[in-house]
């Protein structure tokens, strides 16, 4: 009895808990706060996911930068070197000839402007080079046997001669620095350990090179020095988040570089004063920290051989942190580190944490309240509701709802209320249509039993649905209940004439689902007695929605009309050897035809498939051919002139061995900017200058001299009134065209890198690179100098630049743009006649016009030019891609391109705004 009034209590309790109001209260309120919850929850999951990304990204790219500068910087000391060395080798600089070895030390310096010290010290304790002192003025320091092997540094004037002393360091050996044993220790081109300078106010790391006479003797160190804290400048120009930094270190922990200004080493009194500092000992707390605990996780630096992406905390705070191991191949080891505090990113979704909070909390309490007034409001003439549909429930029709309201629950209960009476119609007249339904059901089976052709019905999953007895007959089975992709197999559907299934993506059912109408007429039935070839009509059937729900394949006995086929086919094979033996003429002549037919339209196919592999084909020539023909020169007039250069040097004197330098000086500074008709300007004052000095063949000489960019003759005449005067100029030109020919080498590798990666660029757009301030109108030159040969032998070129300001943009890929429309201008002239080019600034935007003087872009082709792959040139003279690949980089840097055209003066305008953001999304 007790057991039964508890039972009674708890489903009573249970009921009231699954009252209509509960049923609308508390889902209400759940979704809400789930809903809250959850979009607050994924929020901060998201922004800390995208934290971590715009980090990794941000690391990467600056890491990749360091790397990229750091090996591009390093580079050049040892190049410098290589080139003092072959000089000494060659003769070209004499160690014997003070003031020519300070000239060209000094001008060294003012060449390469990331050098702090180039010179030399030799094994008779000699020492000469030139040194940039931190306020950028340049000095020459001497220590020779005639100064008693003082290291004298002098002030320099404009012309790199000495102005005044400066100071003054006793008995100095060069055999005792760092930089010469490590050369003399490799005996190759290699790294010093950083070392202070002889003043002691800085850390220079040395580039050093052996140099040995012809019998293998040493005879000195070429160096060249470049200084710690310039690779500290660099770093200091990078932005890494907020209040993040890079620096390098080596793997013994000495500080390199650091982007917080700090420099890597301090001083001290007593020589060579400045001792390094090491990483751990910095002076700054995140430097200090991050170097404490790579030391403590990695060996001490030793075990960090990849590129490593940590996460550890400074002070209680997260910070992100790479770290990037950076060698090369003369011994340098080092780490270059970068650290972001996650700070720096977290601010604004820690603010949008709690903002998430607080809305959750007030759209719960507003939820609740909501509820239940609206709960009170819906749930009692519901319940009203309710208690009459029960009633209709037992069959009492007659009872109906009474509700005094205007609103829609009013008009529910009326609306009940009719369909109570409407109901209890339907009722009746449902048990009428049921009958009727059953009827015109049998109707259906009876006739698709009566048609002589089989039916075969598939439901939306694929599976057999219905089959009449036809079918049946043909297939040798009914339904049978297997997955649709076994159904080929069950039937035995073979494709006609062979042993494979029919080809899945032929068959009518599963076209039918697709939403197509098909008919095919090679399919076969085999059965173990016999195979039957069928023709299958296949054909989607539509539910209100417009969705196929059924497919229907309705098929025939096709057996007697292939005899027939055959039949005929056999009697159209006599009836042609019958007309071939009389007509054997006429079908020779329609053979040739279809023969021709047959290569036309091959000729055709293998056209439009060359399109684009000639179109790239032809990007790449020119480059390559370039490079093909600079180095075939180079080769030939290299093994020219090595066999013949120490002869010549052996004829000339020391005064024309100078001159000869400066002939071969003057010579790498050619202007290529040049127009063909300025140098025949200038080779014809030449002459004139030859001519009035009773130079003779005045007219080769000045070919001569002018191919090699020497356009005045006033500091050469004495080579020129030489007797072997031929042999020189031949001599000199040779090594001037290998130099031009390396530079052209470099520049059509970077001109067919650049079509490889605008093609790239074009099936792929996903730049990662990153804007930096450019000069648009030193890209433009750039670009004119590439062009350069095609410019001068029919091309008038019109500059009109204005002074603008420099743009943040994508460089290269800008550079790419400039190729384009000069190259499509160029072609659209056939390199002859007049190529203007404009600059202008019009309020933010810098405007960049390129005009030719061209026979004009037909109208019909207008709107199409800019469509990928469409081009007008003949097939292997044009992919297609360039003005498409045009528009997309300009659409990267939200600029846009205009063009006119008329005959004579076509014109492509791009316009690209001066405030452009650094990152574009």
């Amino acid at each position: 009895m007790n057991h039964t009034k508890s039972t009674g209590f708890l489903a009573a309790k249970t009921a009231r808990f699954r009252t209509l109001r509960t049923v609308l209260i508390v889902p209400f309120v759940l979704q809400i706060f789930a809903a809250v919850g959850v979009v607050g929850y994924l929020s901060f999951k998201n922004g800390q996911k995208a934290v971590n990304q715009i980090a990794d990204r941000l690391m990467a790219e600056v890491g990749s930068r360091v790397e990229q500068n750091l090996g591009t910087y390093l580079s050049v000391p040892h190049q410098v070197n290589q080139i003092n060395a072959a000089a000494i080798e060659l003769g070209t600089l004499n160690l014997e000839n003070l003031p020519v070895l300070q000239r060209h030390f000094w001008r060294q310096l003012q060449i390469f402007d990331t050098l702090t010290f180039t010179g030399l010290g030799l094994e008779q304790k000699d020492n000469l080079g030139a040194e940039r002192l931190d306020d950028g003025s340049l000095t020459l320091r001497i220590s020779t046997a005639a100064s008693n092997y003082d290291f004298r540094t002098y002030s320099t004037n404009e012309s790199g001669e000495i102005a005044q002393f400066l100071n003054n360091k006793t008995n100095f050996d060069p055999r005792t620095r760092p930089w010469y044993k490590a050369a003399v220790s490799a005996g190759k081109p290699t790294w010093s350990k950083i070392y202070p300078n002889t003043a002691g106010l800085t850390a220079y790391l040395g580039a050093s090179m052996p140099f040995y006479d012809k019998q293998g003797k040493l005879q000195g160190v070429v160096l060249t020095n470049i200084n710690l804290s310039t690779i500290g400048k660099f770093l200091e120009s990078l932005k890494i988040g907020k209040t993040g930094q890079v620096f390098i270190v080596e793997r013994s922990g000495m500080l390199v570089a650091t982007s917080t200004g700090e420099r890597p080493f301090h001083t001290v009194k007593k020589d060579y004063g400045a001792e390094r500092v090491k990483a751990i000992d910095s002076k700054n707390i995140f430097t200090k920290t991050t170097a404490q605990y790579l030391a403590a996780n990695f060996n001490e630096f030793q075990s960090l051989k990849t590129a490593q992406s940590l996460e550890f905390k400074i002070q209680g705070k997260q910070q992100f942190l790479r770290v990037l191991p950076w060698q090369d191949d003369k011994g340098l080891d080092w780490l270059i580190v970068l650290v972001v505090p996650e700070a720096d990113f977290m601010a604004q979704i820690n603010t949008n944490t709690a903002s998430t909070i607080l809305l959750c909390a007030a759209a719960l309490i507003a939820a609740i309240i909501v509820g239940i007034v609206t709960a009170r409001w819906v749930s009692k003439p519901i319940l009203s509701l309710n208690d009459a549909a029960k009633n209709i429930a037992k069959g009492e029709w007659g009872k109906s709802v009474t509700i005094n309201r205007d609103d829609e629950v009013g008009e529910l209960a009326n609306s009940f209320n009719s369909m109570a009476e409407q109901l209890q119609l339907s009722f009746t007249e449902m048990q009428a249509l049921n009958a009727e339904l059953s009827e015109n059901e049998s109707r259906l089976n009876q006739i698709l039993e009566a048609v002589p052709v089989g039916i075969f019905v598939a439901d939306s999953s694929g599976k057999p649905y219905y089959v009449n007895s036809r079918a049946q007959n043909l297939l040798g089975k009914g339904i049978v209940d297997n997955d649709a992709s076994e159904i080929r197999e069950i039937y035995q559907a073979y494709k006609a004439g062979s042993s494979e299934l029919y080809p899945a993506e032929k068959e009518p059912i599963a076209n039918a689902f697709k939403g197509e109408s098909v008919n095919v007429d090679d399919m076969e039935i085999r059965q173990p007695d016999r195979i039957m070839p069928i023709e299958v009509w296949g054909t989607p059937i539509y539910d209100d929605k417009g969705k196929v729900s059924y497919a229907i394949a309705a098929f025939a006995d096709i057996t007697q009309r292939k005899q027939a086929e055959k039949l005929v086919a056999e009697y159209n094979r006599t009836l042609e050897v019958q007309v071939a033996e009389r007509t054997q003429e006429l079908k020779t002549a329609l053979d040739n035809l279809q023969t021709t037919q047959e290569e036309l339209i091959q000729s055709e196919k293998m056209a439009a498939l060359g399109q684009l592999v000639a179109g790239v084909a032809h990007e790449l020539n020119t480059p390559l051919g370039a490079i093909r023909s600079s180095a075939g020169n180079m080769i030939k007039f290299l093994g020219q002139t090595i066999i013949n250069l120490p002869s010549l040097f052996q004829s000339l004197s020391p005064a024309e061995t100078d001159t000869f330098s400066q002939l071969m000086y003057r010579s790498l500074q050619k202007d290529m900017t040049l127009t063909a008709k300025e140098e025949r300007k200038l080779k014809r004052a030449l002459i004139r200058q030859l001519e009035g000095e009773d130079i003779e063949e005045a007219d080769d000489i000045a070919d001569t001299l002018v191919d090699m960019g020497i356009y005045e003759a006033d500091d050469f005449l004495s080579l020129l009134q030489k007797v072997d005067r031929d042999r020189v100029l031949e001599i000199a030109y040779k090594l001037s065209e290998i130099q031009r020919g390396t530079q052209t080498i470099n520049t059509a590798a970077d001109r067919a890198s650049k079509v490889v990666f605008a093609l790239k660029t074009y099936a792929r757009y996903d730049s990662s690179e990153t804007m930096v301030q450019s000069n648009i109108t030193e890209g433009i030159e750039t670009v004119l100098t590439l062009y350069q040969n095609n410019l001068k032998y029919g091309v008038e070129v019109s500059r009109n630049f204005a002074k603008i300001p420099p743009v943040m943009c994508y460089v290269d890929q800008l550079n790419q743009v400039w190729t384009n429309l000069i190259h499509n201008a160029l072609q659209a002239m056939d390199n002859q006649g007049t190529l203007t080019l404009d600059i202008l600034q019009e309020g933010n935007y810098i405007k960049v016009s390129v005009t030719d003087s061209g026979k004009g872009i037909p109208t019909e082709v207008m709107p199409k030019i800019f469509a990928p792959f469409f081009t007008t040139k003949p097939p292997g003279e044009g992919s297609g891609l360039g003005l498409d690949i045009v528009k997309k980089i300009l659409d990267k840097h939200r600029a846009k391109i205009e063009v006119a055209s008329v005959p004579g003066q076509t014109t492509f305008t791009v316009a690209l705004p001066v405030n452009l953001p650094e990152t574009i999304s």
